[in-house]
């Protein structure tokens, strides 16, 4: 019978290479993603090793980032490992090898895919937002609510300083609906331009810009400039639809009058900053009707009229 005789040193050789390769860990298994976000995942895996020194995950999708976060072993073996990865970006599929590692070396690697999430969607931009009842000081305004996911609304001037905050109505399916706030401790005769924004957790929305001006820049006993450029438009039989231009920055509102009468029609309040167009809707009138106005500016120092304006409503529809 025949023999091979194997040297001593060969002998040393093979059982010190068997040796190095038993020492590398196994490679963990039963990778896991979970808990999604627009820019971070939470990854699971098994540790299936008792000699490992930790656990490196690699991204080799959608770049080759190397190693992108570590995780320290737990004694012993067959435990689930986590690690949260941040800084991802949205929407976007990753590839990460997880592997285990000691100073002999790295395990095979354990591959896994996932998906970031879209960002969760900000509200949307309110609109119409209005300026009215302005004094030295304070100025209410409106907006309107075009978002059902807002916490609320923020009010904040050209240079970022917050002037007031509106928490949403609850519940916050409110949708179409006008909202409210009054912006006190603002400064006489100022010009303010405004960025007004919904927000929630995720962000703000599109800012609509305002801007208005509060009073004190006269003298209270100077009487405004009149209104001018008087138009009648939208005419139905018992309505009509009234636009003014505003020339004056002191008024305290302005007034329609039925000229034949004296009657009021309409009142408003400025709530707009001068130079801008009023607006005002006339109800209740009778048809087929000649109608004259007087449109007039007023403070505590008097009334300032534009010119007449005459239009006729439609007859009664048959």
């Amino acid at each position: 019978m025949n023999s091979k005789l194997i040297s001593r040193g060969s002998l040393v050789a093979i059982l010190f290479s068997v040796s190095l390769h038993a020492e590398v860990p196994s490679a963990p298994i039963y990778a896991g993603a979970y808990d999604f976000t627009a820019n971070s995942a939470r990854i699971s895996f098994k540790d299936t090793d008792n000699n490992e020194t930790g656990f490196k995950i690699y991204q080799f999708a959608p770049t080759d980032a190397g190693v992108i976060a570590t995780v320290e072993a737990k004694e012993g073996n067959d435990s689930f490992q986590y690690v949260n990865l941040t800084g991802l970006e949205e929407s976007t599929l990753y590839g990460i090898n997880i592997v285990a590692y000691n100073d002999d070396g790295e395990s095979e690697p354990l591959v896994k895919w996932f998906r970031t999430i879209a960002p969760p969607p900000t509200p949307a931009q309110p609109t119409n937002v209005g300026a009215y009842y302005p004094t030295e000081t304070s100025i209410r305004i409106s907006l309107l609510d075009n978002s059902d996911n807002e916490q609320g609304f923020r009010i904040d001037d050209r240079n970022g300083t917050t002037l007031a905050t509106l928490p949403a109505s609850t519940p916050m399916e409110s949708t179409g609906e006008y909202q409210y706030v009054t912006i006190t401790g603002l400064n006489p005769c100022t010009l303010y331009t405004t960025n007004v924004v919904a927000y929630n957790a995720n962000g703000d929305s599109q800012a609509t810009e305002k801007s208005f001006m509060t009073t004190g820049c006269m003298a209270p006993e100077e009487v405004p400039l009149a209104p001018s450029a008087v138009g009648v438009y939208n005419i139905t039989d018992t309505s009509v639809r009234v636009s003014f231009m505003d020339n004056s920055n002191n008024e305290d509102g302005f007034i329609i009058y039925n000229n034949e009468d004296n009657t009021t029609m309409a009142s408003l309040g400025r709530d707009r900053y001068p130079n801008e167009y009023q607006y005002a809707n006339l109800t209740g009138l009778r048809p087929d009707t000649l109608y004259t106005i007087r449109v007039v500016s007023k403070n505590s120092a008097g009334e300032a009229a534009a010119e007449l304006k005459s239009f006729r409503t439609l007859p009664t529809p048959e």
